[in-house]
């Protein structure tokens, strides 16, 4: 692969989920694999459509607006009780009938059960990127969009120390496409966000906050494909995220 003209970058900042890390969590797979694990029917039949369309409606809807009403702080995370009402109102949503109380409880049991027993594997190249990248005197970072702090996944690794600034949310106003946590970062590595590259595999939020945050965006998307479709002109696009050796001498 030809070397990118990326002289001015000195910082890299990076996504975790299905850009150093594959998410390996499909919501609508594992929730309509669950309600037939619990033996539920709604008042229509679960199709994958149906499925997405309930848990947009509850997460950009009720569990947004929590946290908005709330005003709940950039690092909050949705206790289990939290998440017991958002699966009893995912239910509502499909028509489930009974005592949506306990059945809400049963599922969110079986999510417990799913996160506790998750691995989550780096992808390909990952670490000799990483590495390589930070070798060469590049201030390295991470902005994510997540509940919980990714530091116990990034030690489990052994990735951690190669990264000066790790900053996560999934509140509103604060999370990607906002460009709060890429510019909070920056600020943290001292870096002008002129000389910064965010590393991400979405358009709809990586690409985008790096546009807002005046950054080079780069989009990787050997996990998402169809992702290069919808990238502006300046995006830089990789194949794999082992290219971006290529691209930073």
């Amino acid at each position: 692969m030809a070397a990118i003209d990326l002289t001015n970058i000195d910082t890299l900042i990076f996504d975790i989920g299905d850009t150093l890390y594959h998410s390996n969590t499909n919501l609508v797979a594992n929730n309509l694999k669950f309600l037939a694990e619990l033996g539920l029917k709604g008042s229509k039949e679960f199709t994958e459509e149906l499925i997405a369309c309930a848990i947009k409606e509850v997460g950009d809807g009720w569990l947004h607006d929590y946290m908005l009403e709330h005003n709940v702080d950039e690092y909050w995370e949705p206790s289990r009780e939290i998440w017991v009402e958002y699966d009893r109102k995912f239910l509502e949503i499909l028509g489930v009938e009974g005592n949506l109380d306990k059945l809400a409880d049963d599922l969110q049991t079986k999510w417990d059960e799913f996160i506790a027993a998750k691995r989550t594997p780096l992808v390909n190249g990952a670490r000799q990127t990483v590495e390589e990248l930070h070798s060469r005197e590049y201030k390295l970072g991470i902005a994510s969009n997540r509940f919980g702090d990714p530091r116990v996944l990034l030690e489990r690794e052994d990735l951690k120390k190669f990264f000066g600034s790790i900053e996560y949310t999934n509140v509103p106003g604060y999370k990607k496409p906002s460009p709060y946590m890429l510019l909070k970062v920056a600020i943290e590595l001292g870096s002008n966000p002129r000389r910064c590259a965010y590393v991400g595999n979405m358009v709809e939020f990586d690409v985008v906050s790096a546009q807002s945050a005046d950054m080079m965006p780069i989009l990787v998307t050997y996990c998402n494909p169809e992702q290069e479709d919808l990238a502006p002109e300046d995006a830089v696009i990789l194949g794999e995220i082992s290219n971006l050796l290529d691209s930073f001498q």
